[in-house]
């Protein structure tokens, strides 16, 4: 039982640690379509790629410059909560439209303008993030729940069961 209950915490500290990463990304990337905006200098654009046994996740990689009173600083965060995945369609749209770009506007941190970003909002990445951690916890919480039904005595059988 207490091996059991060990395993069921660290099922939940995972998935109350999506869900807490999932709500400062939600947070941090809601929050910077509010900041002001500069043009910026693209330096890198590539697409990432990283394959294992079972699949092959994409990302696209960044690297621009910016300047803010003047003083120029270094960026390589698309937005807030972006990351891999294997929807390669997504993350290519977002490829070919900063490939073709010339420059594009950088959303800077007012209070710390070395902290940016180039997109905002409530995107796909942090939907994602959102649902696989509440369906994490609502699995662990019935595998819980199921786990103490089964360790729970019988009484409606131990009551109807009849012996001479």
């Amino acid at each position: 039982m207490g091996c059991f209950f060990v395993l069921i915490c660290i099922f939940y500290a995972a998935g109350l640690g999506m869900l807490v990463f999932g709500l400062w990304s939600a947070k941090r990337s809601q929050s910077a379509g509010n900041w002001p905006t500069t043009p910026g200098t693209l330096t890198r654009v590539h697409m990432e790629e990283s394959s294992d046994s079972e699949s092959t996740s994409y990302q696209v990689r960044v690297q621009y410059t910016y300047a803010v009173d003047n003083t120029t600083y270094e960026g390589d965060q698309l937005a807030f909560g972006y990351g891999s995945s294997s929807g390669e369609a997504a993350h290519r749209e977002i490829y070919d439209k900063l490939k073709r770009a010339k420059q594009v506007m950088v959303r800077y941190d007012p209070e710390h303008p070395a902290v940016s970003c180039l997109s905002y909002g409530m995107h796909r990445m942090i939907t994602f993030i959102f649902v696989f951690s509440i369906m994490w916890l609502v699995f662990t919480t019935g595998f819980a729940i199921l786990w103490w039904l089964m360790m729970q005595s019988d009484h409606v059988l131990l009551k109807h069961l009849e012996v001479l």
